[in-house]
């Protein structure tokens, strides 16, 4: 950026970087797509948080079903 000058900074060059980002092939996701990524998002924290409990439910039974050895 040392070799930009100021003036190529100006306003009028931002105009034109604007518009040629319009004519770019970006295409916004429909609200068709982003329900369906919101949808898919919650199903896979569902997910996420249900393994946590399933795990943590293992953990607690495990621990109070353990049998003790005790060597005499």
């Amino acid at each position: 950026m040392q070799d930009v000058k100021i003036d190529r900074l100006s306003v009028a060059q931002h105009s034109l970087i604007l518009q040629c980002m319009k004519k770019a092939v970006y295409q916004a996701p429909t609200i068709e797509e982003l329900y369906a990524l919101e949808k898919r998002a919650r199903l896979e924290r569902a997910r996420e948080v249900a393994a946590l409990f399933r795990s943590l439910y293992h953990r607690a039974v495990s621990a109070l079903t353990a049998k003790v050895v005790r060597h005499a």
